[in-house]
Order: structure tokens, then C-alpha cells, then sequence
């Protein structure tokens, strides 16, 4: 029996000019489960995380540069304190209801895409996105042509959504070229098997190069050929006319 547990606090921050005015939503999460991963604390602004608790460092991890500089009150004892009480609470509520405690099971919505406008053989990175899912237990894996990939991969941790859903990334540093593929293969429990999401790297035809340029220039040469031809063709029309009219 699995089970997982979310607490959550919420401060809506409002700015009082005539009239109030919305400004920020903020959220602090801390999260228990039975499966890994088994803790996570976490805050929020407008759903974007701004900083976690990394529990084998024992330190806060700042995702916003701009929040450089701010910690947890407590640090990291405050809050495995919280996640101890945490854990506790979900012991209590799964001997209470003798087993049966109903969680949604629901599979997370996918997209792979480029940070920025690929171009060939210039560095970019390949973004891998599942979102709307629950229990945030889900594993990304990057593969390229089939081949798993390990190096210059990156994963964050569950960003909660407005309706408790998840979501989480995977970053893949990666090089275009001709011919690559790259996947994102995607595992939760609500898929019978793991999903597998496709990207390859499509280059407008502008940035072809080469190609274009050789194109360009057989197109132009075969149009000077004619032209030449037409030219020799009615000079030597003209060179029998005037052979004619000698006769």
C-alpha cells in the first residue's frame, strides 16, 4: 500500500495601491511518501520553485539567482523535523483507514522541444516536460539514436501545480547534427509501460548552407548556358543568311 502526503502553506502577497492589488503567490510544500522519492520540501512563487532543501547536502538549493542569499529558517534540521512529523502523520492515516486509502492515479501530459532555434553543430539544449501527474514518483530518460545518454543530463525536482498535481524537467545538452534522434522515455505509474517521446532536429532550409549555395549557383550556371547558347544559335543563323544572300 502506497501513500502520499502533501502540506502546504500558501501566502498571497498584495500590494495596496487605492485598492488591493495582486502581486505574488508563494507556497511552501513539504512532501512524504512510502516510494522515493520518500521527502522533498520545497518554495514556491507563482509555481515556479524558487528554492529546494537538498537532504544529502544539508543545504538549501537556489533555483532564481535573485533569491541568492536567502535560507530556510530552521535549515535543514527545521525541516526533516517537519517531514519526521510528516511521515508520523502518514503512519497514523494508513493504520486508520486499515488499508484502503484511495490516491488518483494520473498520467503526466509530455513535450520535448529546443531551448533555442537549432542551428547544426552549435551547442543547445533539449527540454523534456511532463506535467498534470500524480504521485509525483515519475523517471525521465534521455536516449539518442537509441543509445541511452547520461552525460549532460539534468533532472529537477516536483514543481507542484495550482490543482496539486506535478510536474518535472529533464535538461539535455546536445550538439545538432544531420540525422540524430533523441528520446525522452517516460515512466509513471498510471502508464502500463513506459511512454517514449521522439525529437529530431528539424534546420530551416536558410541555414543549410553549402547546400543552398551549390543549388543556387547550378541553377545560375545552367541559365548562363542557355543564354550562350541562344546567343551562338542566332550568329550562326545569321552567318547562313548571309551565306544565302552571297549566292
Amino acid at each position: 500500500m502506497r501513500a502520499t502526503v502533501l502540506i502546504t502553506a500558501t501566502l498571497i502577497l498584495l500590494q495596496a495601491v487605492g485598492a488591493l492589488k495582486y502581486v505574488h503567490d508563494g507556497s511552501l510544500v513539504w512532501l512524504c511518501q512510502d516510494e522515493a522519492p520518500d521527502k522533498q520540501f520545497d518554495i514556491e512563487m507563482d509555481w515556479d520553485e524558487v528554492l529546494y532543501m537538498d537532504f544529502e547536502q544539508k543545504k538549501e538549493i537556489v533555483r532564481i539567482p535573485h533569491f541568492d542569499g536567502h535560507g530556510i529558517r530552521g535549515g535543514e534540521a527545521g525541516i526533516s523535523a517537519d517531514i519526521a512529523v510528516c511521515k508520523h502523520n502518514l503512519g497514523g492515516w494508513k493504520k486508520n483507514s486499515q488499508g484502503v486509502i484511495p490516491e488518483p492515479n494520473i498520467q503526466p501530459d509530455v513535450a520535448v522541444y529546443p531551448k533555442q532555434p537549432v542551428q547544426w553543430g552549435v551547442m543547445n539544449t533539449l527540454i523534456c516536460h511532463a506535467a498534470g501527474f500524480f504521485p509525483p514518483k515519475l523517471e525521465m530518460q534521455w536516449l539518442r539514436n537509441n543509445q541511452k545518454v547520461t552525460e549532460g543530463v539534468n533532472i529537477t525536482e516536483y514543481y507542484m501545480e495550482e490543482d496539486y498535481s506535478f510536474q518535472r524537467f529533464t535538461y539535455l545538452s546536445f550538439v545538432p547534427r544531420p540525422g540524430d534522434e533523441y528520446t525522452c522515455r517516460v515512466q509513471h505509474r498510471s502508464l502500463d509501460q513506459p511512454a517514449v517521446y521522439f525529437w529530431g532536429p528539424e534546420v530551416p532550409e536558410a541555414q543549410t548552407g553549402a547546400g543552398t549555395v551549390i543549388c543556387a549557383l547550378g541553377i545560375s550556371l545552367g541559365i548562363i548556358s542557355a543564354i550562350v547558347g541562344i546567343i551562338l544559335l542566332l550568329k550562326e543563323r545569321q552567318r547562313l543568311h548571309s551565306q544565302q544572300r552571297s549566292l
